[in-house]
């Protein structure tokens, strides 16, 4: 219900009509019933600041509605024509890492159940029970952070399946030691290595393919930690702020180096998420009032977004958007707001059961 009120509010389709009613700008015969409904129930000073309340909120939604078309236009390299003609769900194929769990397992069997077929990678020796036998998916067990691993797995996909024209860069981990002082060469190497230096090797591994054909869509999974880091998650942070400057710098290279603006490329800022990453500190977060999502609820979002053939930057919650604007906030406004959700029991807590999870 609250996310249902803030969209209604905020939709020119709702608040117009209802604008044009009140204002007496409609016709008569619908007009004169409601006002005179209202009229037995409201004052005309209730009624005036309704309707000049229905009117901002009208100005607001269709600012909102054309600020967000006008983002999608960008983020599709401002191309009016859909890729969607260009894509056969049956015959496509998409690279999905981390599939094993979380959100990479309910993404694979998104896709699947849609027709695409699914080459799920991941470093563990076999695929969950609900994932065996499903003749959408085929599994390749990858250390993705191997560069001749990845390149050798290219290839067999290749040989196997066709060219994949839809890569979602999904595996990621925390580490022991998250704060900067106790960081460990062993883990910096192992969280940058999954979580950023594997980006470059499938795409490097996968996308000339999408080059040639000027068709594809690489997907990002980074977090609202690219925007913000707190104590006892430096490292990770600073590995989602990574992927996301890689994931912008390489839509412009598609664009103004490889000449192929028809690739679509999206990156996805989920907040805490049910995974296994989150497992070891969830109660304690929720103990703080912080947002835990369904993992169903950022894999929905991924999937739809690859099937509209579109790019985009995706927020889940979408609301959370807001915080990508932090950096550009006063340092004394974004400062304060830091100060007040800083909390050294929250940091330990984080500091004692990080280890190397996953997705």
């Amino acid at each position: 219900m609250a996310s249902i009120i803030p969209r209604t509010a905020l939709n020119p389709f709702v608040t117009g009509p209802l604008f044009l009613v009140l204002a007496g700008k409609a016709p008569q015969q619908i007009s004169a019933p409601v006002l005179d409904l209202l009229r037995q129930h409201l004052s005309a000073e209730s009624i005036g600041r309704a309707i000049v309340a229905l009117k901002w909120l009208t100005v607001l939604g269709i600012g909102r509605y054309v600020h967000g078309i006008l983002n999608a236009f960008a983020y599709s390299n401002f191309q009016l024509r859909s890729q969607k003609d260009r894509y056969d769900w049956p015959k496509e194929v998409a690279v999905v890492t981390g599939a094993a769990g979380g959100f990479g397992r309910l993404m694979s069997l998104d896709l699947a159940s849609k027709g695409v077929h699914v080459v799920a990678v991941d470093i563990v020796d076999s695929l969950p029970k609900d994932m065996q036998g499903n003749p959408k998916i085929s599994y390749y067990q990858c250390d993705i952070t191997d560069r001749d691993s990845v390149m050798s797995l290219a290839e067999k996909v290749k040989m196997a399946h066709g060219d994949p024209y839809i890569l979602i860069n999904n595996a990621g981990i925390a580490g022991k030691e998250m704060d900067v002082m106790s960081a460990t060469p062993e883990m910096l190497n192992r969280i940058y290595g999954v979580n950023v230096i594997c980006h470059y090797y499938t795409i490097q591994a996968f996308m000339p393919a999408m080059i040639r054909a000027k068709k594809g869509h690489v997907v990002t999974i980074a977090s609202l930690a690219s925007f913000i880091s707190g104590p006892g998650m430096t490292p990770y942070s600073g590995t989602k702020a990574a992927v996301l400057a890689m994931h912008e710098g390489l839509k412009a290279e598609a664009r103004v180096i490889h000449k192929a603006p028809e690739i679509q490329f999206t990156v996805v800022h989920p907040t805490f998420a049910d995974t296994a990453l989150v497992a070891p500190y969830k109660d304690d977060l929720k103990k703080q009032g912080m947002l835990v999502l369904d993992p169903k609820v950022v894999s929905d979002a991924v999937v739809s977004q690859v099937m509209s053939c579109r790019g985009g930057q995706v927020f889940v919650p979408k609301a959370y958007g807001l915080l990508a604007g932090l950096r550009g906030w006063p340092h004394y406004v974004t400062q304060t707001l830091f100060r007040l959700g800083e909390n050294e029991s929250s940091a330990q807590t984080v500091l004692k059961n990080s280890g190397k999870v996953r997705y």
